[in-house]
């Protein structure tokens, strides 16, 4: 089984959308049974409050007919890092705190997401731009190249 954490900063907007992008990808190829997939974030303050995935994402998701359970935001943790196959950014700071926060990465587990596609960079947090779109569309880009590159090193 390949275990995949998807990271963001509070987890209630990107790594959550990625986690139920890439959950309903690999339902769609059968695949559901060869993976463990969760999201946690690098900041607790949405874990104290049990905060839920930010009704900008719900929105994208419905908009563009991704099924989705709720789903509460959870800090990342020191033993995240033993447990998880990969863990994956949504940019470069979330790699900076991930690394923080579990110490150095000597098994080379973490990536940013888009670092699986033609064009690496950053997914922008559209906490801050509101652009729920564009990081929608930078999501279904990553994780179809990271299921792409799974089934192809597995």
């Amino acid at each position: 089984m390949i275990k995949v954490l998807f990271v963001c900063l509070g987890n209630i907007c990107r790594s959550p959308m990625a986690q139920i992008i890439f959950e309903n990808m690999i339902q769609e190829q059968g695949l559901e049974n060869e993976f463990e997939v969760d999201s946690a974030g690098t900041e607790g303050y949405n874990e104290m409050c049990h905060a839920g995935i930010h009704r900008g994402t719900k929105e994208v998701l419905r908009k563009n007919g991704v099924y989705f359970k709720e789903h509460y935001s959870r800090k990342i943790r020191k033993q995240d890092y033993a447990y998880y196959d990969y863990i994956i950014a949504m940019d470069s700071e979330n790699i900076s705190d991930i690394e923080y926060i579990v110490g150095e990465d000597k098994d080379n587990k973490i990536k940013r997401l888009l670092d699986y596609t033609n064009t690496p960079r950053n997914i922008k947090d559209p906490w801050y731009t509101g652009n729920f779109d564009e990081t929608y569309d930078d999501v279904i880009e990553g994780c179809s190249a990271f299921l792409e590159y799974l089934k192809l090193n597995s």
